[in-house]
């Protein structure tokens, strides 16, 4: 092969490869990111979800979440960060917001406002399975999970343990035992006579009633049965809290009045709560 040939060959195969580089070397660049909000998660004050008609409001206050809509109530902390995870997601595409209808944000059903920000979420894209988000007047896609950690009902956010942590129960009083903390447990009851608790279970039975989580909550209807037991219940800071309990063969049901909710347990979680000396019964049971 002539010398000039040589040069043709090795001109044309730089050219190739300079066209493969500039060809391929926009896939090898990051990507480009676009952040969907300017809020920090810390800094929040308020929340808002509207489903359809449903209405969920949330308030922060100091360290802790409170429900301000449908009902007040105590929140679960961590269920709310979740949410708030979505201020820190990034998406990479960013969409114009005309026809709006195409993404299904014309007319959402499931809105998020934090803050002064509003996020509405609308359909899913047919090829990515990322979800159309509208918001600051533009459209982004972002991941089905954001939407999928707010609640379709108000108690899904609920804390489901009957007490607040700095809510310390100090006396009980129930159908058939009186329970008073002064230097030590105090217990009025026909089973003293029969079977006596230490300090040690008393104070066990105690904090169960502060650690238990219910298996779900329910808003209270306004109804209650007739057969329902009324326990009170003396907290550390001296505010008295007063609950109905209604039992059957498959759970206990404690309507907490100052909330208006409704905890469920399993039946054998209820018994506990309702008796300290059930543990000397299932014992007596167990061995008959």
């Amino acid at each position: 092969m002539h010398s000039h040939s040589w040069l043709n060959l090795i001109m044309f195969v730089t050219v190739m490869a300079l066209a493969a580089f500039l060809y391929i070397k926009p896939s090898l660049q990051e990507e480009e990111s676009y952040k969907i909000s300017s809020l920090a998660a810390e800094a929040v004050q308020h929340i808002r979800i509207t489903r359809q008609d449903t209405v969920i409001e949330l308030s922060r206050s100091g360290n802790r979440w409170q429900m301000r809509e449908p009902v007040q109530g105590r929140v679960n902390d961590v269920k709310v960060e979740r949410i708030l995870e979505m201020l820190s997601a990034t998406s990479q595409h960013l969409l114009p917001p005309v026809n709006l209808s195409r993404y299904g944000l014309a007319s959402p059903v499931l809105e998020l406002q934090v803050d002064q920000e509003l996020f509405s979420f609308g359909d899913l894209a047919p090829i990515t399975g990322e979800q159309y988000l509208a918001t600051r007047q533009q459209v982004f896609l972002i991941s089905p999970r954001y939407a999928a950690m707010l609640p379709v009902l108000s108690t899904d956010l609920l804390d489901s343990k009957v007490f607040a942590e700095d809510e310390i129960p100090v006396e009980f009083e129930l159908a058939h035992i009186h329970l008073k903390q002064e230097e030590h447990w105090q217990v009025n009851s026909p089973h003293v006579k029969q079977q006596a608790l230490s300090q040690d279970e008393l104070n066990q039975w105690a904090q169960n009633w502060q650690l238990v989580h219910a298996s779900y909550l329910t808003l209270n209807s306004g109804k209650v049965g007739t057969d329902g037991e009324e326990i009170s219940i003396m907290l550390q800071d001296g505010r008295k809290i007063k609950l109905i309990a209604e039992q059957n063969e498959s759970e206990l049901t404690l309507l907490r009045e100052d909330e208006g909710i409704r905890y469920h347990f399993s039946s054998s979680i209820g018994k506990r709560l309702l008796d300290p000396f059930s543990i000397y019964k299932e014992q007596a049971a167990f061995t008959e």
